[in-house]
């Protein structure tokens, strides 16, 4: 019987193709009047994104893409209010820079998200997150 060999696809193409989900659940301290807010923009809040560029975000240009986000809170103590903020994120490695496309999945979206939310001043700490790899 002969072998058939079928034509593979470059790496590139299926490198482009590669999809990577993980979860982002993080545990932020919130002043108490700013979580009272009825019209608090979380997204803004927590991850510092006042330009909203999570939102926007695809995986075609920026590379990710923010799948689902939520904010619940958990507990109030000493003026202080503790929230918990869950979102699903889509990754496409190859459509970020050569250096952040090397990182882990968590280095990615460390870099993404949190670095940012870090580095500004906002009415939120972030206290602790664990982002895990779905399946």
């Amino acid at each position: 019987m002969a072998a058939t060999a079928t034509p593979s696809r470059p790496a590139t193409e299926l490198q482009d193709r590669l999809v990577r989900r993980a979860e982002v659940v993080g545990v932020w301290a919130v002043d108490c009047l700013c979580a009272q807010r009825r019209d608090t923009d979380w997204a803004a809040e927590l991850l510092g994104d006042l330009e909203h560029r999570h939102e926007h975000a695809s995986l075609d240009t920026e590379g990710y893409h923010l799948d689902s986000f939520a904010v619940e809170p958990v507990a109030h103590q000493r003026g202080t209010a503790y929230v918990r903020m869950v979102c699903a994120v889509s990754v496409r490695p190859a459509r970020l820079s050569p250096t952040l496309a090397a990182r882990t999945l968590r280095g990615v979206l460390d870099e993404l998200m949190l670095a940012p939310a870090r580095a500004r001043a906002t009415c939120a700490r972030l206290v602790d997150v664990a982002i895990v790899p779905a399946i």
